[in-house]
This record gives C-alpha cells, structure tokens and sequence, in this order.
C-alpha cells in the first residue's frame, strides 16, 4: 500500500515532462510549490510555471481480507498546476509582458495555460507512445473519480493562479514480501524503466529503487506467503488446512 503510491508518482511526474507548457518543471511531491500562507493568500516560490504531483488521500473501504495491508484501494492523485506574474516574460520584439510569444499575460491568458495545461496532462496520461504513462496506467485498476478545482489571488501586485486536477484511483496492491515479481508485472517494470532512464541522471534513484526492491526481497514459502498476504497467525491458517500435517507413525 506504500511502493505502489511510490512508483504512480514518479510515473506520473516522468509521464507529463516536457508534454505540457511547463516543459521540464514538472516537480514530485513539490512541498509549498503551491502554498497558503498565514494571512490565506496563496503564493509559490517557483521561478517559472510549474505541475506539481502528490500522492494525497487513500481508503480501502471494503474487501481487506482479515488482516492484510498489501491492499492500495483507492488512492488520490493530485496534479496542480501554476503560473504567477513572476513568471511572465517580455517580448523582444513588442516589450510586452507575455505568458510566452504572442500570448499576453493577462488574467485571461492565465487561465487558459492552466486549462491548456490540464488538457495537456490528461492527453500524455492516455498516449500509448508514453512508456512512463504506460507504467502508470498498469498501476491502475480504474479511474474511480475525476475532480477539478481552481485558485487565484494577489499578494502585493503579484497574481498567482493555479488549477488542480484530483484523480481518484483504484490502484493495483502491493507485493507481498518475499514474493518474487514477475517480469511483466507492474512494479517490476517500473523497476526497470527507473533503472534504464532515471538513474543516471537522478543519482538518488538508484538508492530508492534498491530500498524498494529490498522491501519485497527475500523467499517466502507458500504458507508464509499467505500469511503475510493476509495477515494470519498460525491458528487462523491451521483452521484452514493450509499449515503442513503431522506425519502419523
């Protein structure tokens, strides 16, 4: 219930980089990309427009099998997009504030990069070409519930407006420990494609994939397996005839 909101996340944030008009500033769990501060003006410390993506809420409401917690259930997504007057430009040619050429940064223009934007992430979550968003989507049983909300403010002559989308999703479970992954699983290639794209740029990685690759490791019987799957003790899984019987002499 804990790797597989690891691996949607940064699916996800690699899914949407350079797809939408923030091109590469699509940021993993940002905290305070998109703030409230103390007075309930919103403000952000991002240099330019930006997607920012969280895991946020998660429930299993029904089906959890005794004791087990390898369950995701239904999870939230969030993706919240920003732009603020700090991040306009001027235009060479014209020396007009621009959101980006020929596009003026007006209120209206702020809104319609935060909707284009949103469009933009919805169509690189559904592109088959998309091999981040291929691993995202197998990470998902269903799309439960789709909602969309919006902000705005001024803080001292500064505008900040901001767009969120919340996908609630029934995601896949977690692996039971010790049980080995099939290649074609959704967690192992995951794995993989971390291995083959991130980690070379993002040094870190490697020591979060080996992390969580060492969560799951070992060699677990089926009995053990099952127990652990869902979260029995002895006199549960002998009730059942799933512990070994005694040989009689």
């Amino acid at each position: 219930m804990s790797l597989v909101r690891v691996a949607l996340r940064i699916a996800a944030v690699e899914a949407l980089k350079g797809r939408t008009l923030v091109d590469g500033n699509v940021l993993d769990s940002q905290i305070g990309a998109l703030d409230v501060a103390a007075n309930g003006l919103l403000h952000t410390p991002q240099e330019r427009p930006f997607v920012s993506v969280y895991t946020d809420d998660s429930k299993v409401t029904n089906g959890l099998e005794l004791r087990s917690f390898t369950k995701s259930g239904h999870v939230d997504i969030v993706f919240e997009a920003g732009i603020a007057t700090p991040h306009v430009v001027t235009d060479a040619d014209t020396d007009e504030s621009v959101i980006y050429e020929g596009v003026a940064a007006t209120d209206a223009n702020f809104e319609f990069h935060l909707d284009l934007t949103m469009r933009q992430i919805a169509d690189a979550l559904a592109d088959p070409e998309n091999e981040w968003a291929a691993i995202f989507n197998s990470l998902i049983r269903s799309f439960e519930q789709s909602q969309r909300s919006r902000a705005s403010g001024d803080t001292n002559g500064v505008r900040l407006a901001a767009h969120q989308l919340k996908l609630t999703v029934d995601a896949v479970a977690d692996p039971v420990r010790g049980v080995a992954l099939k290649d074609s699983s959704p967690l192992a290639l995951f794995f993989a494609k971390c291995e083959t794209d991130l980690v070379s740029r993002m040094p870190d990685m490697a020591r979060k994939v080996a992390l969580m690759r060492a969560q799951i490791a070992g060699d677990a019987n089926e009995l053990q397996a099952a127990m652990r799957r869902y979260g029995m003790v002895f006199g549960e899984a002998d009730a059942m005839l799933m512990t070994p019987a005694f040989e009689v002499r």
